[in-house]
């Protein structure tokens, strides 16, 4: 009688049993899931499709003499610029929030019903941080001629300020990209628990609105000394 060994049997003549049960454990997927797929493709390909459109907003009106003729007329650089501000940033936060409202009706069908209140929420902050982005973009617009020139400037806080974030936990949490960060911690996810919204979510938020507000008096101030 033969003895069987582990992982042999009678039936190959002693060789090893090749046959093995592999188990593949996968993430049980929720619908916050799908919100923070809309919101990580925002974070890796929206702010950049925002930098690359309104780069020369203003720096290519600026090369090609239309403000040198637009102010000839009775408008004034502060006018032309808020409404240049406002019309476009409001194109942006509106493009993001039919987004939003198209991934939560998909995460709805195909995930389950969402928490409604806490991805409205979650939004909002990232609307907050996408009008900060525009901002600083359509200031350097103002600062510089060259459109690329003002894109690749643009680039430069974009991803300085995440990195920082993460080398330095108030600057990450107080910080502009803080409020882009509660955003994705207040709904979770598959690898993450959610968090409630915090005092330091809302302060990055309220304080990116301020830095655009800022940013447009800049832009004023860069086009008010320069030549045109």
């Amino acid at each position: 009688m033969k003895a069987l060994y582990p992982g042999q049997d009678d039936s190959n003549h002693g060789e090893p049993n090749v046959k093995q049960q592999v188990q593949i454990s996968m993430p049980n997927f929720g619908p916050a899931d799908g919100l923070n797929q809309y919101l990580q493709f925002s974070r890796q390909l929206g702010l950049l499709v925002i930098v690359v459109i309104f780069m020369g907003v203003v720096a290519s009106e600026r090369k090609e003499g239309l403000l040198s003729v637009l102010f000839v007329k009775p408008v004034s650089r502060l006018r032309y610029l808020s409404l240049r501000w406002a019309v476009n940033a409001l194109y942006v936060l509106v493009s993001f929030a039919i987004g939003g409202g198209v991934a939560i009706l998909y995460t709805a069908l195909l995930l389950g019903k969402p928490h409604i209140g806490a991805m409205g929420v979650a939004l909002l902050l990232y609307l907050c941080y996408l009008l900060l982005v525009f901002s600083w973009t359509f200031f350097f617009s103002a600062l510089f001629r060259q459109g690329p020139i003002a894109g690749g400037v643009s680039l430069v806080p974009l991803f300085v300020l995440p990195f920082l974030g993460a080398l330095w936990k108030p600057l990450g949490s107080w910080g502009p990209y803080g409020a882009a960060s509660m955003g994705s911690s207040l709904i979770g996810g598959a690898d993450m628990a959610p968090v409630g919204l915090s005092f330091t979510g809302v302060a990055s938020a309220l304080i990116d609105l301020g830095l655009s507000l800022v940013l447009l008096l800049g832009a004023y101030a860069a086009i008010r000394r320069a030549e045109l």
